[in-house]
């Protein structure tokens, strides 16, 4: 997630990126509480040195393919599950291409419109990281088996209280070298097509100890009265920002796999925390996450599922026909 590091230079700006949500008119949430012992485990092994990092076209990366693909299967949850494939690009260190590989998403869905009329909530988080470098194993426990994990718990609150709307869930491949899942996954007429989309996606949700951000209401100013309140309860501080191009490198419309569906005209929202000292090193491992915020991160992102579910109506809009400068 996110390529670009915050610089030190960037610290006396980082209250200009976000603002707390205002408390008028907001939506209450009322989903079910979260169940975390089967979230928590799979962030441990999802994180793990036996993951070897979940770096691409490599067998760590196959085992927490494998590892995944077992626990959506066993867990009950969904309704269907399949394996989509999808050609993606090998670049070198100068950033040309140097040849294809395939990717692998892993898509989950749990049916609440039997008529498939009604638009559909997409919610993502990906799986792939960094892999081995110089003997250490980077095990990208916030970046992102968080999300990964995170998905589960989702699931398990809409069995407790079922959807009105068809919910996909998306554990994307490839995101750490371009979005490539996420582009795939807009891509597919299968998936999508012609049905109205809003996207979820979890990216970095669980190394901090007080506050949390919503990325995407500049974009999508409706989100602030449906959303607002998806902390509400948790215990911890929701935040609103880093959308706006004033931002600059701490803008993150597009840095994560939330992208791919607003360059295509569907819109988002992403949680995710600040960059911190774990990102992208060795030590971003299950071992330093502060827990209490993790649960109270999942419940806020649980309650924003359900937010978005009772509101999807007045909140997706179809895919365009535009091709991304970013996947052409």
């Amino acid at each position: 997630m996110r390529q670009v590091l915050l610089a030190v230079s960037a610290l006396a700006i980082l209250s200009a990126c976000g603002s707390e949500p205002d408390d008028s008119d907001i939506i209450l949430p009322s989903a079910p509480q979260a169940d975390m012992s089967r979230a928590l485990e799979i962030f441990e092994t999802l994180s793990s040195d036996a993951m070897e990092g979940r770096r691409m076209q490599t067998p760590g990366h196959e085992k927490a393919r494998s590892y995944l693909q077992s626990q959506i299967l066993k867990s009950g949850y969904f309704d269907r599950f399949e394996i989509q494939t999808f050609e993606a690009k090998k670049y070198n260190r100068k950033g040309k291409q140097t040849g294809t590989y395939p990717g692998f998403n892993l898509i989950a869905e749990i049916d609440g419109d039997p008529k498939n009329e009604k638009p559909i909530l997409i919610i993502t988080a990906h799986y792939d990281h960094l892999g081995v470098r110089d003997g250490k194993i980077f095990n990208g426990a916030d970046d992102n088996a968080s999300g990964c994990a995170a998905l589960f718990a989702i699931a398990e609150s809409f069995r407790q209280a079922p959807p009105e709307h068809d919910i996909l869930f998306a554990w994307v491949d490839v995101e750490e070298t371009g979005l490539q899942g996420a582009f795939a996954v807009v891509a597919d007429d299968k998936i999508i097509g012609e049905r109205k989309a809003f996207n979820l996606n979890l990216d970095m949700i669980s190394q901090d100890e007080t506050e949390i951000f919503l990325v995407g209401t500049y974009h999508y100013p409706e989100l602030k009265s449906v959303l607002s309140g998806a902390a509400h309860g948790t215990g911890i501080k929701l935040k609103l920002g880093h959308d706006r191009p004033e931002d600059g490198d701490q803008d993150w419309t597009e840095l994560s796999d939330h992208f791919p569906f607003h360059d295509a005209g569907i819109p988002f929202a992403y949680f995710g925390v600040e960059d911190h000292q774990y990102y992208h090193h060795h030590k971003d491992e299950f071992e330093t996450i502060p827990l209490e915020f993790y649960k109270g991160s999942v419940q806020t992102v649980v309650n924003a599922a359900h937010l978005l579910d009772d509101n999807l109506g007045e909140l997706a809009r179809a895919r365009s026909d535009k091709k991304s400068k970013n996947n052409k």
